[in-house]
């Protein structure tokens, strides 16, 4: 039977509701369901609307008769928030990115996450994922059984397509640059080969979401180099409350700190006078490979994919940018924390907002 916004009709008596029954209209019983054994039945809202002036009557003639009307009630399951329902992390609105997506997603900028792979079947990075290389091994892929790499490539890059989370440009060609292994740890000689084949790939930004205490005259040659081919790179400040961590401390490179929801800077946010920015870094939800398939970590390597983001935004809309074309651009893009010392900040948060109205100047 096609219901339309159905009425309940509960009689507190079964014989009430038989008599009822037996007394109507062919028609309209053959239209309605019954349910007898609670002396109910479910009918249309235009019959029920016909019968009403009977009912009625029949309620003056029999007083001790009773029947109560309801409307065919809806319920839901309390389901929890599914993958299929898009979460923009706080991080990506902080850095206001879905403000300027009307104007650019990130489309053709090749992005490298030096890191430990990118989970190349996720679902929100599948389509996005573009290439890569293993120089811990080179005969094998570029998976990533450590979740660090699809975590920070997910903050820069998750798809915008209704599922999970999205990034901070979401139709970014990444490239997976393997250097890292399971434990989270690399070689200096596996990172330097990794930087050399984003140059031979013509990579434009690297994401460097790690560091060591010890500078490296190999490590810093091949960011020079990189830097010569016009490679944006930006890493991380590291996670001691400490002076910064190299490669971040290398001035060729930009230095990211970390800030929480409430805009102030992490605690264990490294600092120094060559900091250049702070982004969102505290619990912040991405991608992951294995399930739920999401996660929420905190760091400044969660810091820096949202810069590489803001950077991809730009170089989307005006590809001719030099590395030091887009480090003036995202200087005079900044928010300032209020009472935090530049040691502590460099010059702020990089909003995306701010950033793209430059190229409208």
């Amino acid at each position: 039977m096609k219901q339309v916004d159905p009425i309940i009709l509960c009689f507190h008596e079964e014989q009430e509701y038989l008599h009822f029954c037996t007394n109507l209209p062919k028609k309209i019983r053959k239209r309605m369901r019954h349910y007898p054994r609670w002396h109910c039945c479910a009918m249309e809202k235009d019959d029920y609307n016909h019968l009403k002036e009977r009912m009625n009557q029949a309620e003056n003639q029999e007083h001790e008769r009773k029947v109560s009307i309801e409307s065919n009630v809806q319920y839901h399951l309390h389901e929890t928030v599914s993958a299929n329902q898009q979460i923009t992390p706080w991080g990506v609105s902080a850095v206001k990115a879905p403000e300027v997506w009307k104007i650019s997603t990130g489309s053709g900028v090749r992005v490298g996450i030096l890191d430990t792979g990118i989970d190349g079947k996720h679902p929100d990075l599948r389509e996005n994922i573009k290439g890569g290389v293993n120089t811990v091994d080179r005969t094998s892929p570029f998976i990533d059984q450590n979740g660090h790499g699809t975590h920070v490539a997910g903050t820069v890059a998750a798809l915008n397509n209704d599922y999970g989370v999205v990034g901070v440009a979401p139709n970014v060609e990444l490239y997976a640059l393997k250097a890292f292994s399971k434990d989270g740890s690399a070689s200096l000689t596996d990172i330097a080969e990794a930087i050399h084949w984003a140059i031979d790939h013509k990579i434009q930004i690297i994401n460097m979401s790690f560091g060591s205490r010890e500078t490296s005259t190999v490590l810093h040659r091949a960011i020079k180099e990189a830097l010569k081919h016009g490679i944006l790179m930006i890493a991380s400040s590291g996670n001691a409350a400490e002076t910064l961590d190299y490669p971040a401390g290398h001035k060729e490179v930009l230095a990211v700190g970390a800030i929480d929801r409430k805009g102030k800077v992490a605690e264990f946010s490294n600092f120094g006078r060559t900091l250049n920015y702070v982004q969102p870094g505290v619990d912040i939800l991405s991608t992951w490979p294995t399930p739920p398939k999401y996660n929420v970590l905190s760091g400044t390597s969660m810091a820096t994919p949202h810069l590489v983001g803001l950077c991809a935004l730009l170089l989307s809309r005006a590809p001719h940018l030099t590395p030091v074309q887009v480090k003036h651009h995202l200087d005079r893009s900044t928010v300032k924390l209020n009472k935090i010392s530049s040691r502590r900040q460099g010059r702020g948060v990089v909003v995306a907002s701010k950033l793209l109205a430059q190229l409208n100047d």
